[in-house]
């Protein structure tokens, strides 16, 4: 292993310390040492915990975080957990989230890369059956990328994984349940109670601390707060779980509609109407669909009104027409791939990302012909626009579990259309880094015919 000079100390939590370090090239990293506060070292010595304990957590934050590979989660470069005291490496930092807020808790007003990075990261480790359950400002850390920009990535999973001697250790140490502040009111009485929902709760209190500032509230209970992201972060932060937002993907629908902070432009009072009755997520009737999809039917695809009306359709929507009118659920499916390929290449990224979302939950309800076209569809957003994000959903979907069916249909659907995806696919693998051979041995075979 390489050595590393230390030049000085970043920070100092309950359990360990981050150094600066350099290596033999003269390149910094940050190495987070076992190092148990004085607290902790009190606790230890009154029996309360044990030091092996405490180094077992050590060793599952680094060994759980060096296989999250994710540029929203800051990268474990290698470790030695037999060294005295045990270390392990990551990328250095220029900041966290906490020390960016200090200076301007609005983040310059522009918050949208910080939010939607954090976001990013969430999914990621969700996606892995892996909660965060001590979200904070101060676990989330601004890094500069090597062309010059800049990232926000989750770090500090020391309380991803929680045992039952675990209960006991982190009640002896205060750090039952993660941060007061953030916490979900679930993780008060069970820490082991934690879902994708629990880290929702703490992102929820995140957009209260930049939008609303850095106010005192009272812990573990909604946040309130005027507008349109106030809506937002309230649904985050219900004390009851199952009323929060599902999973991130809703999260990131909805957070990106408040924040555009447009005033929707009705071309009619119906228009309005049947806008707001999808906005209120109450049950819609049979009636009540019929007036949606009629109005659909009767808008220009290109028109603003058209463009509002599908931005309010939710995963809740689709899974009510799935159960209730499985033909109007084909028939948005529809319109949706059309609206999504006539925009190629106009779309920003973020709008990007919700897109794919939508996509997917259709994907997921759909028939045959529906999934067919939705990765058609997906292919050409995320090279159209360069969308890594996309581009990586679109091969989680057309990869080797593909239904053999749905790929016959898309190779189908593409030689009657007359449609050349060569570029798309060269596109793929150079973007992301990725092999036709990862995508679905029909799809193999279509790409391998087009390129001979």
């Amino acid at each position: 292993m390489a050595t590393y000079k230390v030049q000085n100390t970043l920070g100092r939590g309950a359990f360990g310390r981050v150094d600066r370090a350099t290596d033999e090239a003269g390149v910094d990293f940050a190495l987070k040492f076992f190092d148990p506060s004085a607290v902790v070292l009190t606790a230890i010595a009154q029996g309360h915990v044990s030091s092996d304990e405490l180094k077992r957590r050590f060793f599952s934050e680094a060994t759980y975080q060096a296989r999250i590979n994710h540029p929203n989660v800051v990268k474990v470069f290698g470790s030695n957990l037999s060294a005295t005291p045990p270390f392990f490496i990551m990328e250095l930092a220029e900041a966290s989230l906490a020390n960016d807020m200090d200076s301007d808790h609005t983040l310059s007003g522009s918050p949208q890369q910080a939010l939607f990075d954090i976001l990013a990261g969430l999914e990621g480790i969700h996606g892995q059956g892996i909660y965060h359950r001590d979200l904070k400002p101060q676990n989330i850390l601004r890094i500069r990328n090597d062309d010059g920009s800049y990232r926000y990535a989750l770090s500090d999973f020391g309380l991803i994984k929680v045992t039952t001697s675990d209960a006991t250790t982190l009640t002896a140490t205060g750090a039952q349940g993660g941060t007061e502040r953030y916490a979900a009111p679930e993780l008060i009485s069970n820490f082991k109670r934690a879902t994708a929902r629990s880290d929702i709760f703490s992102f929820g209190v995140i957009l209260f601390d930049i939008f609303a500032g850095p106010i005192n509230r009272i812990p573990y209970t909604e946040v309130h707060f005027p507008g349109a992201v106030g809506l937002v972060a309230s649904k985050c932060t219900k004390t009851l779980a199952a009323r929060r937002y599902g999973s991130i993907a809703e999260v990131r629908a909805a957070l990106y509609e408040a924040l555009r902070g447009e005033t929707p432009q009705f071309g009619s009072h119906r228009e309005e109407q049947i806008v707001e009755l999808l906005r209120s997520e109450s049950t819609l009737t049979a009636q009540d669909w019929d007036h949606v999809f009629l109005l659909l039917e009767e808008l220009s695809p290109t028109s603003r009104s058209f463009d509002l009306l599908l931005r309010v359709f939710s995963k809740q929507h689709f899974e009510a027409l799935a159960t209730e009118a499985p033909d109007l659920l084909m028939a948005f499916a529809g319109y949706y791939t059309d609206y999504v390929d006539e925009g190629q290449g106009k779309f920003d990224f973020d709008y990007c990302d919700v897109i794919a979302d939508k996509l997917t939950w259709l994907f997921e309800l759909g028939d045959i012909a529906v999934k067919a076209r939705i990765l058609l569809t997906m292919l050409r957003l995320g090279t159209s626009h360069n969308r890594w994000f996309v581009e990586r959903r679109f091969m989680q979907l057309a990869g080797t579990t593909l239904d053999a069916a749905v790929a016959e249909r898309m190779i189908l659907d593409v030689e009657i259309a007359g449609i050349d995806l060569n570029a798309n696919i060269d596109h793929l693998e150079r973007s992301i880094g990725v092999s036709r051979g990862q995508l679905s041995p029909a799809l193999q075979r279509l790409w391998v015919s087009e390129s001979e």
